[in-house]
């Protein structure tokens, strides 16, 4: 999967001047994920725990994906809610990495609650292109955006990663036992499946872009 990521990052990179606000903050997610990626391996072989950088990481993408949507969802209740979901995730993520969970754990109960605001968030804006009048005027097909196949890679990605997220603190702790190591199996096999569909769902939204631009 990291190679997958790295690969498609060239012809970001490469565009990068093309990209407006909103397109920039997905290149930096796309940023924090390789280096997700490659610190998360750094860690595991060199001390066998990689918990504390994802947990700090997911925080940190929370931050960028919020101002992503801060960007493309409209009014000012919603605006005002997003940077209310900031404040409350930080302090969850808080409790979470120092008292409930710690941080050499999985912090289930931050990152889980995490996944779910940004799929609420996908699922507004949606509806928010689907509704949107001005596009309908101009006969603008919402699949020609840039922006609607970053957010449905976004939505892809937090919503088969829910259940991995959820429960992966209870297989941490739970030991090799069948059950676990079934859901453990099926549920990352679905994260990793989601982390690629999401990756060629961003791809198709630079492709939008270059022809916005041409």
């Amino acid at each position: 999967m990291l190679g997958i990521e790295i690969l498609f990052l060239i012809p970001f990179t490469l565009k990068l001047k093309l990209f407006d606000k909103e397109q920039r903050l997905i290149y930096i997610y796309f940023l924090s994920a390789v280096f997700y990626g490659i610190g998360c391996e750094v860690l595991a072989r060199l001390i066998g725990n990689n918990m504390p950088l994802i947990s700090c990481m997911m925080l940190v993408q929370f931050y960028i994906l919020s101002l992503f949507y801060l960007r493309v969802l409209k009014g000012e209740a919603m605006h005002k809610t997003i940077k209310v979901l900031l404040g409350v995730c930080t302090v969850i993520f808080l409790l979470d990495f120092i008292w409930l969970e710690g941080p050499m754990h999985f912090n289930s109960i931050f990152i889980s609650t995490r996944g779910f605001i940004l799929i609420v968030y996908a699922i507004i804006f949606f509806l928010q292109l689907m509704r949107d009048e001005s596009l309908i005027e101009r006969s603008i097909f919402i699949n020609s955006l840039p922006v609607f196949w970053f957010n449905a890679g976004l939505f892809v990605e937090n919503c088969c990663s829910f259940m991995l997220n959820l429960s992966f603190n209870i297989i941490q702790q739970g030991g090799p036992g069948e059950v676990l190591l079934s859901m453990y199996r099926i549920t990352a096999a679905l994260t990793w499946i989601a982390g690629i569909i999401q990756v060629f769902l961003f791809y198709i939204g630079l492709q939008k872009i270059k022809k916005a631009k041409a």
